[in-house]
């Protein structure tokens, strides 16, 4: 299975989903691959080193790649890649979109972050990829239930699929992030509940689109 994480901004947690992604998918007894190809800022692999150093298990493996067609190859090997893919993303993000089986485009909740998304979620349509495929993911936000309603209104109103948990923007998920951990690892209870329910969610949705391919 192939899970990319897209987006024409930066700032709005692939690199975080991807991490939790991992974990939790790895504790399930999956073998799971984060290809970065973000290879000027390579946060997915600066998390790795830390994550190595602090000597967190399970062990998450992550390799920059500087190309998609060069990630993909490594899906053969792994029962979950996980295309981590830079800022900006254009003609590389619908080379990611093509190959996945789901592909998750993170935002926050203002519209300087919806509209660039939405518009990288119509791209993707328009270059054939079915919209089934296609889900938002509200992540690292900030802001009061109705800041939340408001954005799931606009994107219904662009017909355009969100997940229901969301991955909040924390001072605990940072300082865990800074220290190799996921989400799903901070000593939290109720935020590592959160961050479990989203990855549920989100592996639920995964397994339903495989399965009707």
């Amino acid at each position: 299975m192939i899970i990319s994480l897209i987006s024409q901004k930066g700032g709005v947690g692939k690199s975080a989903l991807a991490r939790l992604l991992a974990v939790e998918y790895i504790r399930a007894g999956w073998t799971v691959k984060i290809a970065d190809l973000d290879t000027m800022q390579g946060t997915s692999t600066k998390w790795k080193a830390r994550r190595d150093r602090a000597g967190i298990t399970p062990e998450v493996p992550v390799e920059k790649f500087a190309t998609v067609e060069r990630a993909i190859r490594e899906a053969e090997r792994f029962d979950l890649l996980l295309l981590d893919g830079p800022a900006h993303a254009e003609q590389g993000g619908r080379s990611m979109a093509k190959a996945s089986d789901l592909i998750l485009i993170p935002s926050c909740y203002g519209l300087d972050d919806l509209e660039a998304q939405v518009e990288a979620a119509y791209e993707l349509e328009e270059g054939g990829i079915n919209r089934d495929r296609i889900w938002f993911v509200f992540s690292r936000v900030t802001g009061s239930p109705a800041e939340d309603e408001a954005a799931r209104e606009y994107l219904e109103r662009a017909k355009i699929n969100v997940f229901e948990p969301v991955l909040p923007e924390l001072p605990s998920i940072r300082q865990g992030h800074n220290g190799g951990k996921a989400a799903s690892e901070i000593s939290f209870p109720v935020i590592r509940e959160r961050a479990i329910a989203l990855a549920l969610a989100i592996a639920t949705q995964a397994r339903s689109v495989k399965e009707a391919a």
